[in-house]
């Protein structure tokens, strides 16, 4: 006998609650399918950034220090052997037009490109849309990028003027490169016009880079071996594309590591909505079970009858959340845009994530329904007959399953994070799994202690609803654990999230609020020298300047690794109170910066080198010599770079040996007397030097906007698991209300009114959805603070809670739950007091 057929008739007789149940599977689904999506969209753009990079080319030669690479240089390069072509290029910020200043603002600067046209094109496709390609190496013409073309009004045939510290050339746009074109960080704001006439405008000779390609049956690895036996005179960085795809990857794996995190508790929010809502099923078809073991039906048709109705649950689940993913997945991406150093095209959807999504979706489906599908295939005629089936043993077996469905769906987890991810990675991840796993299992614990303090708002004006549903919540407490578990879950994760967030914040300010020895910053789009006059310029037309601190930020050799390193004066930084020391002496440290000859170091790279004060470091100098650097501090926080914090050096060795040829930032504080007019002054004036006015809080402003985005995205997806949430409430209140029917008849037939019941049951969400919010709270703080700690942050206790969310999520839990008992509610007050008076 087989009774698939009535598994089906069965899901069909509950339309409501086959609904949420697929709805609540296709939630976790879609979360999940999102995060793979994403996940997948980010490694395609980081293949992608790299063909635009590089092109064809199979390693790349980047010069260290703003001289570049010599003529010397590049022709070694040409001449080594297995090398095919070399492509070198000049890469240089700076503005167009004639003057860098219009009505005392700045424009928006450009990066300019010099290639030679005579062999760029055998590796690098520059994609036009209309126009035609650079022909020879000194011909006066430009290709430009359509979002160039299109913020400043120009097209074929335009005139442009490029400013420089050379010959002032005019040129003529001769086509336009798709979209933001070649280079990462340029915003799309690129001009590309031959090496020559590039180097004549900035009055250089070097290169900043040289792409190669290599003859057919060459070796990259001999190839790299000969260059660098040749390659002596100078400072260089020798990578391939690989090399690049892995820097760029490493600017997302966080992002993507979280998104993998989140999606799997989603997906655990909704297996306890399957957990509970097949569980319910066994409890209320009870009698019906016994009947069919009593006309015949073996355990094992009865426990293929709970299957089958989990298996088409988690299938039409699964691709419903397959098609809300890809829908999120995009949404996603629209709202982000840029991760790290990766500007995101699109999310990509490979057939691998399809077929895990639906995996995944259906089998944790199916492992959530196996304890109820073998408890049903235990029910006897016998037991049928009783008034309860859902005993105490029953009750812990159901916890005790949650608990394995909660470890595949942590392994589930730790398989779908980002595949750059360490080993570290999923070992944090398995302790945040393992931290809300016992959080929940605790529940049933700490249910009547937690629904008391939860009704105390609602008793103050609703004292008999309230009582009544307390007495409802606490009846059940397997159940009600099992309701509030997705709830707490998602609240909890809310509440972590913005707690991470706001230490992020508030290590982005201390960060910025540590290191810069001023009020403000003024930026240059180029090395300005000392002998330029900048700072006596500033000095002279603003008044109640009280110093002025130049900063280059730059790259350093270490151990042969790029390294972000910044060139300071020390005894600015001594007079401005700047760096906060973990080891050395503050002060000597900051003099022995001056007086050349040593370097202090972030922890982080302490850390990761094994540095302490008194070692010493060999890094190579602009002229083919090195220079030795003496460890003399260690400090928490340093000078931002392009990827981390940076050593420091001093101003006299960045100069006079690692080819630093000026500021790139100044760093002003006012005097405490200075004129009210002096900001607005400096403006004006720092316009006509092509520098740029940056407040540091604006500079914070904009790191919280962005990590603002990149948290409220995470608590978006964190929220999915509150909606799951939602849908069991409803499920679970109107299960209560079908078991207690006949109580509430008798309730009914003692004097209680429609209104009572009705209020009754929203009191009894709004008392659930509080003290999942409490509970959430309660585990979303040690979760945060967990999250914070593996990061590498501090944890601060007093300033570390992030208030505003918990207040949030005390609304959140009372809302939802409250809202999701509109049809329970409704069902309730509308019972007959005869019929429910005589309902068995």
């Amino acid at each position: 006998m087989s009774l698939t057929a009535l598994a089906f008739r069965s899901l069909r007789a509950r339309p409501l609650r086959a609904a949420l149940s697929i709805l609540g599977v296709a939630l976790g689904v879609a979360v999940l399918v999102a995060g793979m999506a994403t996940n997948a969209g980010v490694e395609a753009s980081v293949q992608s950034t790299v063909r635009d990079l590089v092109g064809r080319a199979d390693l790349r030669v980047a010069a260290f220090g703003e001289t570049g690479l010599s003529p010397e240089t590049v022709a070694t390069i040409a001449a080594t052997p297995g090398v095919a072509v070399a492509a070198p290029a000049l890469e240089q910020r700076t503005y167009l037009g004639d003057g860098p200043a219009r009505d005392g603002q700045l424009p928006s600067p450009v990066t300019v490109l010099g290639i030679d046209p005579t062999v760029d094109g055998r590796l690098h496709d520059l994609g036009l849309v209309s126009g035609s390609p650079l022909a020879y190496p000194d011909e006066p013409s430009a290709l430009i990028t359509e979002r160039l073309a299109a913020q400043d009004g120009l097209g074929v045939g335009s005139p442009l003027v490029i400013q420089g510290a050379g010959d002032t050339t005019a040129y003529r746009v001769v086509g336009i490169i798709r979209g933001d074109g070649p280079l990462t960080g340029a915003f799309g704001r690129t001009v590309v016009v031959p090496l020559r006439t590039a180097q004549a405008v900035f009055d250089e000779t070097g290169v900043t880079r040289v792409d190669i390609g290599l003859a057919d049956g060459a070796s990259a690895t001999a190839v790299s071996d000969a260059l660098q036996s040749r390659l002596t005179s100078q400072p260089y960085v020798l990578s391939s594309p690989k090399d690049l795809a892995a820097s760029l990857r490493a600017s997302t794996t966080d992002f993507q590591a979280t998104t993998a995190l989140i999606a799997a508790i989603a997906l655990f929010a909704g297996a306890f909505l399957i957990f509970n809502t097949l569980s319910m099923t066994v409890v209320e078809r009870i009698r019906e079970v016994g009947l069919l073991r009593a006309a015949g039906a073996r355990r094992r048709q009865v426990m293929s009858f709970m299957l089958t109705q989990a298996l088409v649950l988690g299938i039409a689940g699964s691709v419903l959340g397959l098609l809300l993913g890809i829908a999120f997945a995009y949404a996603m991406v629209a709202f982000v845009r840029t991760i790290g150093s990766v500007t995101l095209d699109r999310p990509a959807v490979p057939l691998e994530s399809v077929a895990v999504a639906i995996a995944v979706g259906v089998g944790v489906t199916l492992a959530a329904a196996l304890e109820p599908a073998r408890r049903a295939s235990r029910i006897s005629p016998v037991e049928a007959l009783k008034p309860r089936l859902d005993t105490a043993t029953a009750r812990k077996m159901r916890m005790r399953w949650l608990a394995a469905v909660f470890g595949i769906v942590a392994l589930v987890g730790v398989a779908i994070l980002p595949r750059t991810a360490s080993g570290g990675s999923a070992a944090e991840a398995l302790l945040v799994y393992g931290t809300l796993l016992v959080g929940t299992l605790l529940i049933p614990f700490v249910l009547p202690f937690v629904a008391r303090i939860a009704g105390m708002p609602f008793a103050l004006l609703l004292r008999f609803e309230e009582r009544l549903a307390r007495s409802s919540v606490v009846r059940d407490r397997s159940r009600t654990a099992l309701t509030l578990g997705g709830l707490t879950i998602g609240l909890a994760m809310i509440v972590a999230l913005g707690g991470v967030g706001q230490s992020a914040r508030a290590a982005a300010a201390g960060w910025i609020a540590d290191v810069i020895p001023g009020d403000l910053v003024l930026t240059s789009i180029r090395p300005v020298a000392e002998n330029e006059g900048v700072e006596a310029d500033i000095r002279g037309d603003v008044p109640g300047i009280e110093r002025v601190s130049p900063i280059a930020t730059f790259d350093i050799a270490l151990n042969g690794v790029r390294t972000d390193a910044a060139a300071v004066v020390g005894g600015d930084m001594a007079a401005d109170g700047r760096l906060q020391f973990v080891a050395g002496d503050r002060n000597e440290a900051l003099s022995a910066l001056d007086g050349g000859g040593a370097t202090i170091v972030p922890v982080g790279l302490a850390d990761r080198l094994g540095l302490s004060v008194g070692d010493t470091l060999t890094v190579p100098a602009s002229d083919g010599t090195s220079l030795t650097l003496k460890v003399v501090g260690v400090v928490a926080r340093s000078i931002p770079g392009a990827t981390g914090e940076a050593m420091l050096v001093g101003w006299s060795d960045a100069t006079d040996h690692l080819g630093v040829a000026g500021a790139d930032v100044f760093a002003l504080r006012f005097a405490p007397d200075a004129p009210a007019g002096a900001r607005d002054q400096l403006r004006t004036e720092a316009a006509q030097l092509a520098l740029e006015v940056v407040p540091l809080d604006q500079i914070q402003g904009a790191i919280s906007d962005a990590l603002g985005r990149i948290f409220s995205l995470f608590d978006a997806l964190a929220a999915v698991a509150v909606l799951i949430a939602a849908l069991g409430i409803v499920n679970t209140l109107t299960m209560n209300v079908v078991e207690r029917v006949r109580e509430i008849g008798i309730l009914r037939a003692a004097g209680m009114t429609r209104d009572q019941v009705w209020r009754s049951v929203v009191v009894e969400a709004g008392v659930l959805g509080l003290a999942g919010a409490l509970l959430g709270i309660a585990l979303g703080l040690p979760v945060g603070a967990l999250m914070v700690a593996l990061a590498g942050g501090s944890v601060d206790v007093a300033a570390g809670i992030p208030w505003p969310i918990i207040g949030l999520a005390l609304l959140i839990g009372v809302v939802v739950a409250m809202l999701a008992a509109a049809y329970p509610a409704r069902l309730a007050s509308r019972l007959s007091i005869v019929r429910a008076v005589q309902y068995e």
